[in-house]
């Protein structure tokens, strides 16, 4: 691959981003060079020329930042400032008041700062001078060797020579310092600690020409997976562009913002959740964040907005068919224009303008497109133009890299002078060429058609299975028909076991060896899909993924399960020190059948069963149930292999409540209050539902009983009685009762097979195992009933994983989730907060619960997950928590700090190793990850490693490493 440097005198016209991270540099004479890096790039902005300055965001959802190698490095002086006192007796000397400043400071005084114990920024930077040095220079004064200032006191206005009436003095020390974290991407990260756990889903930079650029600033504003809009603060030369805060910028209420677009200008546009665009308005040299917000119109309801790019004069966007627009009528008087107008021949998957008003696209075909004929005349242009790019160095893997589609294109601070760049690459010569090359394959294959081949690609012997499948293009974003074979032989030479698929975009040929996962998965659309994941595919975030009839990919998934199984010769699976988790959509379970790999090159086995979630712990494996019911693997007893056919039948119950009100006229019926609730409706009534609206979430699903009245709570028609809607109901009507209500019901279920043996009857909302037992002793299991109760069950151990009886233990509140740690269990109480059950350790049930604060934000907690020495929480918002100061001594711990955004769920191994369920905005799947960078001293971690997709995970059987 090409060098990583960008900088220099071939400067970049644009920037692109391909699907699995890799970004590339487009100078002129259309040369694309990569950078090399091992940092996977999701999203991309081009804010700044000399030194080219790119911003990009990880597969961790984190800023990162990459500042080419500069002509003159990028240095910043560090200062600190040596303050004296004059006295009667000593003259100016250290002898300062209690009231004074520190002898050594800061420009301010407040902060202490001296030789010794001032720092580098960050470790990015390396010192350039050797020692501190005294400032001869007071605002262009000369002021000898020792630099002094003086004043009559702290604070106030120093002066050069001393006076009189001069008590005080002070002299300015400095050290200079270079940036050297150049071409490389560094975690934007300052001195603000918040910015760790920021997660953001889309970043721009731009304000390249406006009067703030004077200063080497760049406007950096980003979406975060929350919808909000933020901004970096002091984001400048001085600072290596990083920046140091992010700041929040309200956005009008009920709205949430997807996408961000910052001009080389002073504007900034935004694309909502909802498909429409908000231009920042206000925004000048002496308020760079702007005033206000101004709500555009998408173009129309059938084409909502995805991307928007701003120019300096023009804003182009694109739409969720593709289609590409222009605003139009954007003038000093009216900055957010007119009307959108559409520009034909064009489907896209994103749009840029450089900082002189040129534009380029990317096609939903993979190709890179120009807007040329962009003028005064003419501010869209006349037409389309492909643009043929010249990669310096071939890739050593061309079919892997042709898959790998653009992305994401950036030119913010780009710039191209139309009239001497022509990027027309159908010359004669090339088009000659491109012709002799077809004849020769016409003449050289497509006459050999018809002669049958030496080996049939179809044949079903027992070394290979074949068959016609679609896969998914990522190339074209759509499915294609293919052609798919497995070649497996326990008698064949592992390096020929492999499978292919030969399709129109996508051909790959997957070696067993290479495999990682083999699992059914549903689509958002409840349809079924074969995943087949490799390490590298997982890195990208871009499984193979199959489509067909129902039966033809439960065959497929069997076999290819069965034959994988084989391959790596698994006869037993290990019952401790496994990861669980569970395949998004289908709920089936699996277990890890290696964990010393980094994440993406754990292997997965496919196990049967389906469930709505699994804890592993101490060589012990339970699962419930949709429908609550307790299931034990069949590896958590001895003597089992882990792998036996049982039979699960899962079930889950689905509601609605049909409501009426009292009239003289006619009694209870269906004519309610234009302010009441609707007449078949959930519970709380706000959400109207029909019996007809029920649909079975997958193909996997089929009814088990039609529509019944729910009797348990009602009269004997199953009614429900209350003086008012929404009011405390009771089952036998008063005399000023006017409304009332009936619960009705239909179940569905699962039928499948898996290594699974009944639990307790008793139905179950969490249950959690205590970590790091060893075998033959003991293992605590506590669990929380779908009524909220809470439960420890006795004598559980790995010769008698179901164990005894459930021993109910008294709460201060209804619970919804527990989390057992090894002296201490934590739990979620219906209103939101955690509480702890001390004395564990020493008795089964514990002692007594101590409540624990909500976090700062107020949000309410729904999950908690006890490590060995850490505690972490997960709220309704989707942030987690981590728990300060936890220990043995103090279970309690002191506060909340928030970590992370967009998190479903978290397991937490007897290690402390993390694991969490996050969610996919690329796929809008739930996906697993891995907390990097936790160490002794750092349990918070630093980032995350992502996997195959999972809706459910269980790192707690984890072993010592």
């Amino acid at each position: 691959m090409a060098s990583g440097s960008v900088g220099g005198d071939a400067a970049s016209v644009f920037y692109l981003l391909k699907s699995s991270g890799k970004v590339f540099s487009v100078k002129r004479g259309n040369i694309t060079d990569v950078l090399t890096s091992a940092i996977q790039i999701k999203c991309l902005a081009f804010g700044g020329q000399a030194p080219e300055v790119l911003y990009g965001i990880g597969a961790d959802l984190k800023a990162y930042v990459w500042v080419s190698e500069p002509l003159v490095p990028i240095c910043r002086t560090v200062e600190i400032y040596q303050n004296e006192r004059w006295t009667p007796a000593r003259g100016y000397s250290n002898a300062l008041l209690p009231t004074d400043r520190y002898q050594w400071s800061d420009e301010s005084g407040r902060t202490e700062r001296g030789k010794d114990d001032t720092q580098l920024p960050t470790s990015d930077w390396t010192w350039e001078t050797a020692r501190w040095q005294i400032d001869e220079n007071f605002h262009g004064v000369l002021l000898g060797p020792e630099g002094w200032t003086y004043a009559i006191d702290f604070p106030s206005t120093y002066y050069p020579e001393k006076r009189w009436n001069h008590y005080v003095r002070r002299r300015r020390w400095t050290r200079t310092c270079r940036y050297r974290a150049t071409n490389r991407w560094i975690p934007l990260t300052w001195t603000d600690l918040a910015d760790v756990s920021l997660a953001l889903m889309d970043i721009s930079a731009g304000g390249c020409d406006t009067s703030a650029h004077s200063t080497r600033s760049i406007f950096l504003w980003a979406v975060t997976i929350n919808g909000q809009v933020i901004v970096r603060r002091n984001c400048s030369l001085a600072s290596a562009f990083h920046g140091d805060a992010w700041a929040y910028i309200d956005l009008p209420d009920g709205v949430e913002a997807a996408r961000i677009s910052v001009g080389p200008g002073e504007m900034v546009w935004a694309v909502t959740s909802n498909g429409k665009a908000l231009m920042r308005s206000g925004i000048n040299r002496d308020r760079p964040h702007g005033a206000s917000w101004v709500l555009v119109e998408a173009p129309s309801t059938t084409s909502l907005l995805t991307q928007i790019a701003v120019g300096t004069e023009s804003v182009w966007a694109v739409a969720k068919d593709g289609s590409v627009w222009f605003r139009q009528g954007m003038r000093t008087s009216q900055p957010h224009g007119t009307t959108w107008v559409h520009i034909a021949s064009m489907s896209a998957v994103c749009v840029t303008i450089t900082r002189n008003g040129e534009v380029f696209a990317i096609s939903n075909d993979n190709q890179i497109y120009w807007r040329h004929g962009i003028g005064l005349g003419d501010p869209h242009g006349k037409g389309w133009k492909k643009i043929s790019l010249k990669i310096k160095e071939e890739s050593q893997n061309q079919e892997t890299e042709n898959q790998d589609p653009w992305t994401w294109i950036s030119g913010t601070a780009g710039f191209v002078d139309a009239r001497t760049t022509s990027f027309d690459d159908e010359n004669a010569w090339r088009k000659n060429i491109l012709g002799l090359l077809s004849l020769r394959f016409q003449n050289e294959m497509q006459n050999y058609e018809k002669m049958e081949p030496a080996i049939d690609r179809v044949d079903n012997d027992e070394a290979s299975d074949a068959g016609f499948l679609k896969v998914w293009s990522n190339k074209m974003s759509t499915w294609e028909q293919c052609f798919f074979q497995v070649r497996y032989s326990q008698e064949a030479d592992p390096a020929d076991c492999s499978i292919t698929v030969d399709g129109g975009t996508t051909k790959l040929l997957i070696p067993f060896f290479d495999i990682t996962g083999i699992c059914l998965h549903l689509d958002t659309k409840g349809d079924h899909q074969l995943q087949i994941s490799t390490a590298f595919l997982t890195r990208a975030q871009t499984p193979l993924r199959l489509s067909g009839l129902k039966s033809e990919l439960m065959l497929w998934n069997t076999y290819l399960a069965e034959s994988y199984l084989s391959f790596l010769d698994v006869r037993e699976i290990q019952k401790r020190d496994r990861l669980w988790i569970l395949a998004a959509g289908v709920s089936c379970p699996l277990v890890s059948f290696n964990t010393s790999e980094a994440l993406p090159s754990v292997k997965w086995l496919t196990l049967g069963g389906h469930f709505r979630s699994v804890e592993s712990a101490s060589g012990i494996t339970w699962a419930l149930g949709m429908d609550g019911r307790t299931w034990v693997w069949t590896g958590s007893y001895e003597g089992k292999t882990g792998m036996e056919k049982k039979v699960q039948v899962d079930t889950h119950r689905v509601e609605l409540y049909e409501n009426q009100r009292w009239n003289i006229l006619m009694g209870f019926c269906d004519k309610l209050l234009p302010t009441d609730r609707y007449t078949w409706s959930d519970e709380t009534g706000r959400m109207q539902l029909s019996m007809d609206a029920f649909q079975l979430p997958s193909n996997l699903w089929k009814w088990d009983s039609e529509w019944q009245i729910d009797y348990r709570n009602g009269d004997e028609n199953g009614w429900e009685y209350a003086f008012d809607f929404p009011s405390s109901f009771h089952s036998s009507k008063g005399s000023n009762d006017y409304v009332r209500r009936r619960r009705w019901f239909r179940l569905m279920k699962v039928d499948c097979t898996g290594p699974w043996f009944p639990g307790p009857n008793t139905p179950l909302r969490s249950v959690s195992i205590c970590p790091g037992v060893a075998s033959g002793n003991y293992v605590s299991l506590w669990a929380v009933t779908v009524d909220g109760s809470v439960l420890v069950r006795d004598h559980v151990s790995t010769k008698n994983p179901l164990g005894d009886t459930w021993i109910p233990v008294r709460s201060p509140v209804a619970f919804v989730n527990i989390s057992v740690g090894p002296f201490c269990v934590w739990g979620v109480g219906a209103d939101g907060t955690a509480y702890v059950r001390n004395g564990t350790k020493d008795k089964l049930d514990g002692l007594y619960w101590f409540q624990v604060e909500k976090p700062e934000s107020g949000a309410n907690i729904r999950q908690v997950a006890v490590g060995g020495d850490s505690v972490w929480a997960v709220c309704t918002d989707d942030q987690a928590y981590f728990r300060k100061e936890y220990s043995a001594a103090f279970p309690e711990g002191t506060e909340w700090e928030l970590v992370a955004d967009g998190v479903r769920k978290i397991s937490v191994s007897m290690e402390d190793d993390v694991y969490a369920i996050l969610y996919s905005t690329s796929q809008k799947l739930p996906i697993l990850a891995k907390r990097t960078g936790i160490t002794h001293g750092n349990k918070m971690g630093v980032g995350w490693e992502y996997g195959l997709h999972a809706k459910d995970i269980s790192c707690r059987n984890l072993e010592r490493r």
